[in-house]
């Protein structure tokens, strides 16, 4: 592992890294995906998959307006209807769920280096009066140790339905996902006492975030594996019903799947319901054509221990292999043939 990871270092530092994207990749849109971005003195409690430091997160900025040119939502769509071209190398920046935190830490970094990004946010998080998200703290809990998946399991009324062997923590969220509200809030109360301040934006605060110019897109209603539910339209109509109350004016017509689940059908209710690009958790760069997208899309996910050292510092040669060599794709066809990713987010 030490030599592959010194030529890296080695190709990074000669410029050949650089150079294989900038002749490889040229012909793709790179869509990266983050989900919370916070202080160093703040990661503690939460996920470490899931999050990156404000530091690392403008380094990774940095890194990304040297190697692409980073688009937004308008020049996507533009492309995608055929009315301009997407620049070589491009590159769109992707944040999931909608954390208060994105507009806290992540828009101040975004603006001081003026590029432009997305939020996909999860609209009955949004809507919800707590100030701690059900989904993070039942997750916290079996993260830190507070309770077992089995207690957390029987925790929920049913006990004709043992813990399941295979895709466990989905399961667990649909779960609790699919109890009453009051019954969820009374099981998890006693996990939230340490939860901070409030996890995800508020109404109010999400329009401060579109009027910031980040454009807003649907994450789904219940923040629910979308392939696992009875009524995969229904969550979705429900987000494009809640998002265009929520943003009159400012909500943008694109869909990110929670956990990266989608399946033909998931696809279809997804443009049915209004959205015009839909984007996946596929971890691919997209091929265009003659500067033209396809209306599905991956995206690669940048976590803190792939791209940086032990102190949280970014190791360019580790983000420049994490996405420049990353297999190139046209999803659209792929995804409607059923292709699903088994990411959370």
């Amino acid at each position: 592992m030490r030599i592959l990871e010194a030529l890296k270092v080695c190709c990074d530092k000669l410029g050949l890294l650089a150079a294989f994207h900038r002749l490889k990749n040229r012909d793709t849109l790179t869509v990266v995906m983050f989900h919370r971005v916070l202080p160093v003195e703040s990661l503690a409690e939460a996920d470490p998959d899931y999050t990156i430091s404000d530091s690392l997160f403008s380094q990774c900025l940095a890194f990304f307006r040297r190697h692409y040119t980073i688009v937004g939502f308008d020049d996507l769509l533009g492309a995608q209807q055929g009315q301009t071209r997407l620049p070589w190398r491009g590159l769109l920046i992707t944040f999931d769920d909608g954390w208060d935190d994105n507009l806290e830490f992540a828009v101040p970094r975004l603006a001081d280096q003026a590029v432009p990004a997305m939020v996909f946010a999860s609209t009955d998080a949004v809507a919800d009066y707590h100030p701690w998200w059900w989904q993070e703290v039942l997750l916290a809990a079996m993260r830190h140790g507070r309770a077992s998946y089995e207690t957390l399991w029987k925790a929920i009324p049913d006990e004709s339905s043992p813990p399941p062997d295979s895709e466990r923590i989905l399961r667990l969220l649909l779960r609790y996902g699919a109890c009453a509200p009051d019954t969820r809030q009374t099981v998890l109360e006693p996990f939230a006492a340490d939860h901070g301040g409030r996890h995800m934006l508020t109404p109010g605060r999400l329009r401060s975030l579109a009027e910031a110019g980040i454009s807003v897109g649907s994450h789904g209603a219940g923040h629910l594996p979308l392939t696992m539910i009875a009524d995969p339209g229904a969550d979705i109509d429900r987000s494009r019903r809640a998002l265009t109350n929520l943003l009159p004016g400012l909500a943008s017509s694109t869909f990110s799947f929670p956990h990266g689940r989608h399946s033909p059908s998931v696809i279809a209710a997804a443009f049915s319901a209004g959205f015009r690009i839909l984007f996946t958790s596929d971890a691919v760069l997209n091929r265009l054509t003659d500067g033209r997208p396809t209306r599905v899309l991956g995206r690669i996910e940048i976590p803190a221990h792939q791209i940086a050292d032990r102190h949280g510092r970014l190791q360019s040669h580790r983000l420049a292999t994490w996405l420049f060599l990353r297999p190139r794709h046209r999803l659209g066809p792929m995804a409607m043939a059923g292709a699903t990713p088994a990411s959370p987010g």
